[in-house]
């Protein structure tokens, strides 16, 4: 006899499942001239969010050699998990670079929530490891990635933003734990 148990894990099994190819067929789809002006455009938006309510963002951003924009990351899962969304480098190359972000997590993960995210990148150093070759870039492997935390006033804690590679989180919406950024991993995409 199949008890609810049994039900919830299958139903959660298959979500956690579809999810993964959700995200995954998001990676892989085509990304055309269309998909990089809504992405230039989705992230200046974010950008100017996060300079207007973040009390401090403007000089992080302007002190950075590099920064990277995710306008929309989704995250889900419950002890596993998937993540993924299209970034663009807006500032520290010629022209705006776009990748992908994907990562599957093993750990403390429960829900599901999609936020913005924007790196900082530094230093020369790390904006080079970044933007190098075709390869993916992996956080906690290429780089160690400090996490800023912002106050209830909208004021940025300094502890953290003179590391090579600063990341931000904003707009969050939903509900999730999830301990780390461990396992993300960037890969430039080809504007077809």
């Amino acid at each position: 006899m199949f008890n609810f148990n049994q039900k919830f894990n299958v139903g959660l099994i298959g979500g956690i499942m579809a999810l993964g190819l959700t995200l995954s067929n998001q990676v892989m789809a085509a990304f055309t001239a269309e998909d990089a002006a809504k992405l230039d455009a989705d992230a200046k938006a974010t950008l100017e969010e996060f300079k207007a309510d973040t009390k401090g963002a403007a000089e992080v951003l302007a002190n950075a050699k590099g920064i990277l924009v995710c306008p929309k990351i989704i995250k889900g899962g419950l002890g596993i998990g998937a993540e993924g969304g299209k970034c663009v480098l807006t500032t520290g190359a010629d022209k705006p670079l776009y990748y992908s972000s994907a990562g599957l997590k093993a750990g403390l993960i429960a829900g599901v929530e999609s936020h913005a995210m924007i790196l900082a990148l530094n230093t020369d150093e790390a904006l080079a490891k970044f933007t190098s070759g075709d390869r993916e870039w992996e956080f906690g492997v290429d780089a160690s990635v400090a996490v800023a935390k912002i106050g209830a006033g909208g004021d940025l804690d300094t502890t953290n933003l003179k590391k090579d590679v600063v990341s931000f989180m904003i707009g969050s919406k939903g509900l999730i734990g999830d301990l780390t950024w461990e396992g993300s991993r960037f890969k430039k995409l080809d504007v077809e």
